[in-house]
């Protein structure tokens, strides 16, 4: 017997293993040039990277006698509608496909909207981060979650009204949540600016059951992996991995269903809205980047009165995907409340310059060209 052949076919193996294994090198290092230089554009003031959407004007059409207020929460459906949370009265509004308001509800619950998510039986979870500083005209009120049917029937709020602590009966003031894969609750802690006798540190997740019950809470103030200063929004992707908006660190956390530490991602911006899509499209936006804003004395560019946030970046929508790539950026808007449905529409909710968007108000529309 010979064995002429098996050593041939293990040269051939080897070299052909070896050309994989180049190839693979040549794939992985364009990839990652490809990541770096989108990264790079996406920080330019004129960026040059490809933007294939374009804003719908005037839409959606407000109720007679109501007034714009900035759009912090988004939730789509499959119709081309969404749930839309904003600070007006009343905060709770759903938009169908024709930019036209059917339902209204929660007048006078809500200090300052900011965190909404819908759980497996279809019910809105509205939060309240309370007042931005200290405002005595909102007293006894603000730093709560509260649960909503559909019909706008109140089910709960969890939280104590006016208090600012971080305990498992009480919030620092909830910015975002999210529905969880195993139906939990997961909640955003930790608003920046906050008034002067809230609570100064112990930002968090607490995760609570659909019934409002506290089950725990993860990670505690600072810049280090499992760590969090001013988590702003939050979204899952399909293999349940749970995206951070970090805003006062500058950066998107990515988390595993345990809510461990995975990855930091600090070239989506200074993000302020997050949403994944069920094929991995990856949206973020960015409404702070550059502004001199208040923050808290620890955060990377110091505390009020110091330089400009997260410098070099500019504000708008980053599009890319959930393994960190980015594809297109769109310019000229300053999103804070970030939505996209499968339809390929993307909703962008405005804190500022609602008067002057094209689209009408504080709620904009961006569909593919």
């Amino acid at each position: 017997m010979t064995i002429r052949p098996r050593k041939t076919l293990t040269l051939v193996l080897g070299i052909f293993v070896s050309g994989l294994f180049a190839n693979s090198s040549i794939a992985q290092s364009g990839a990652a040039a490809e990541l770096l230089k989108n990264k790079e554009l996406s920080r330019r003031s004129g960026s040059t990277m490809d933007n294939p959407y374009e804003l719908v004007e005037n839409w959606p059409t407000l109720l007679p006698g109501q007034e714009w207020g900035a759009a912090i929460g988004l939730i789509p459906d499959d119709t081309g509608g969404l749930w839309m949370m904003f600070r007006s009265e009343p905060p709770i509004n759903y938009i169908n496909a024709d930019g036209q308001i059917t339902k209204s509800f929660g007048d006078g619950m809500i200090v300052q909207a900011h965190g909404f998510c819908m759980d497996n039986d279809g019910n809105l979870w509205a939060g309240d981060s309370g007042p931005f500083g200290d405002d005595p005209s909102t007293t006894g009120r603000g730093f709560q979650i509260h649960k909503f049917s559909q019909e706008g029937e109140h089910l709960l709020s969890l939280g104590v009204a006016g208090e600012s602590r971080a305990s498992e009966t009480t919030f620092i003031g909830p910015t975002a949540c999210a529905l969880m894969p195993d139906g939990n609750i997961v909640i955003a802690d930790g608003h920046w600016p906050r008034p002067s006798n809230a609570q100064q540190d112990g930002d968090r997740l607490v995760v609570v059951t659909p019934d409002g019950d506290f089950v725990r809470e993860v990670g505690s103030m600072g810049s280090g992996p499992g760590q969090f200063m001013g988590p702003h929004t939050l979204a899952y992707d399909a293999e349940g991995r749970l995206f951070v908006g970090d805003r006062s660190n500058n950066r998107v956390l990515v988390l595993d269903q345990e809510l461990n530490f995975l990855d930091d991602w600090r070239h989506f911006g200074r993000p302020s809205g997050i949403t994944v899509l069920d094929d991995g499209t990856l949206v973020v936006a960015d409404s702070e980047s550059g502004g001199d804003l208040p923050g808290p004395a620890i955060s990377p560019e110091g505390g009020p009165g110091s330089m400009a946030r997260n410098p070099g970046f500019q504000v708008g929508i980053r599009v890319g995907r959930v393994n960190g790539s980015i594809q297109y950026f769109v310019p000229g808007t300053r999103p804070e409340g970030m939505a996209a449905d499968n339809l390929g529409n993307i909703f962008a909710g405005l804190t500022g310059g609602c008067d002057v968007s094209p689209s009408g108000g504080c709620l904009q529309k961006w569909v593919r060209k």
